[in-house]
């Protein structure tokens, strides 16, 4: 494409920001990986029936998924830099539908571990939060909170309906056949998408960040938040990731991660399982976490939007805040039931909401450059790592005392620890959404 017709497209707005369309495609393929990812609460509980396993032994299967998921984030990351989400995200797509299908087959544990935890972790490493952190960020930066906010909001939507359509068709159909359905879906809908809609960075389409126009054509008068460089000396770097892990932020940032994820994922893993322990039904259980998604879905765009406006740190704190409310109602669930399952869902799935939205952003503020992607992948290794313990610890610790009272609380206090560790990163000393002064 010649100068002339460059400098025509940055001439002119278009009526709807490309931007908003890699945000739409992310929010559907999230969706459906997610609400996929979480399905795993309720065919862990089948599963272990039919082999008669323990619950250690079953969210085993789940850790080795999200270490596997974490380190394959590390060249999800790379190839997302490399190549972007038209080359990435259909690769993944084939590669978990076929995961997906010799699962529905397996009939041993190593079988369960190397298919399902191994391979299917790693496809979904080239599918899900860590690959999308690496390129929509690109897209935005005075709305950068809040577009990522929309598209995580397919998890929660995930989880509303999949979840408990995945245990009506266990209940109808088996588990094996309920895989074989997921693998369709995955295979015809998520691969097509993003191979034909997907864009890497809108400078790929002449584009600019928010959709601004270029040079002097940009109008400040339609903005009434700007982002400020706090610190230019940071900001100015082009960080790699040898440059990037030299400093106290990165491995702050890493920590936070690994803390939050051992909280969610230890909950999440075990909330069905926990309720149903409490004396609820197996599909009512599964009800209530179709609630926790899509309140989890309001509380990322709630706390993508809040974080633009009043900062990162602020916004994670009352996320994290909210989320340990509904621990508190579900370890409080164990003596009197009534409608504490119902809090549950809804202040945990809006205060986990906040971690989605807000984790690419602070690590953005901070990293964002050319390779942002690899960066973010390393961070998000403490976070698969955090996931894997807290899952398989969970278990094992409710085999042993016979209750989730004592892993509900480690998840409690791992997530005031992650608030901690992220207000030591500071990302709003480098850079910060500010008022336009009229």
């Amino acid at each position: 494409m010649d100068n002339a017709h460059s400098k025509y497209l940055s001439a002119k707005r278009p009526a709807v920001f490309y931007g908003w369309v890699v945000i739409g495609i992310g929010f559907i393929t999230l969706g459906v990986i997610f609400g996929l990812w979480y399905s795993f609460s309720v065919f862990f509980l089948v599963i272990i029936q039919e082999f008669g396993w323990g619950r250690g032994i079953g969210a085993s299967i789940f850790s080795i998924f999200l270490i596997s998921h974490a380190l394959t984030g590390l060249l999800s990351g790379y190839l997302q830099d490399r190549f972007g989400p038209r080359v990435v995200m259909p690769i993944g797509a084939v590669i978990l539908a076929l995961s997906l299908i010799v699962t529905s087959q397996s009939m041993r544990l190593w079988q369960f571990y190397l298919i399902y935890g191994v391979l299917a972790g790693a496809s979904v490493g080239l599918l899900g939060f860590t690959s999308h952190a690496a390129f929509l960020p690109n897209w935005f930066e005075r709305k950068r909170g809040l577009a990522v906010g929309i598209a995580m909001a397919g998890i929660g939507f995930g989880m509303l309906i999949l979840v408990p359509l995945v245990e009506r068709s266990i209940a109808s159909f088996g588990w094996r056949a309920t895989y074989l359905l997921l693998a369709g879906l995955v295979l015809f809908i998520i691969g097509p998408l993003n191979l034909i809609f997907s864009r890497r960075r809108p400078e790929d389409l002449h584009l600019r960040p928010d959709g601004d126009l270029s040079g002097q054509n940009r109008s400040p008068a339609r903005r009434s938040m700007v982002m400020k460089i706090v610190d230019p000396e940071w900001a100015e770097n082009d960080w790699t990731l040898a440059k990037a892990s030299r400093t106290r932020r990165f491995w702050l940032l890493l920590g936070a991660f690994f803390c939050l994820s051992y909280s969610y994922q230890g909950t999440l893993l075990h909330a069905i399982s926990a309720m149903v322990d409490y004396g609820l039904a197996r599909d009512r259980g599964a009800f209530y976490f179709g609630l926790l998604g899509i309140a989890g879905s309001a509380g990322k765009v709630l706390f993508g939007y809040l974080s633009d406006r009043f900062g990162r740190e602020r916004s994670n704190t009352l996320g994290a805040i909210t989320a340990a409310l509904g621990i508190l109602c579900l370890i409080c669930s164990a003596w009197i039931l009534g409608p504490l399952p119902l809090f549950f869902a809804l202040f945990f799935g809006l205060g986990y909401g906040a971690a989605a939205p807000l984790l690419p952003s602070i690590g953005a503020d901070i990293f964002i450059g050319r390779s942002f992607g690899l960066i973010f992948a390393v961070i998000g290794i403490g976070g698969g790592a955090g996931g894997a313990l807290g899952s398989f610890l969970s278990g094992v610790l409710r085999d042993t005392t016979g209750t989730y009272f004592i892993p509900l609380i480690i998840c409690a206090v791992s997530l005031m620890l992650s608030c901690a560790l992220i207000w030591a990163t500071s990302p709003r000393k480098i850079r910060r959404m500010v008022r336009i002064q009229a």
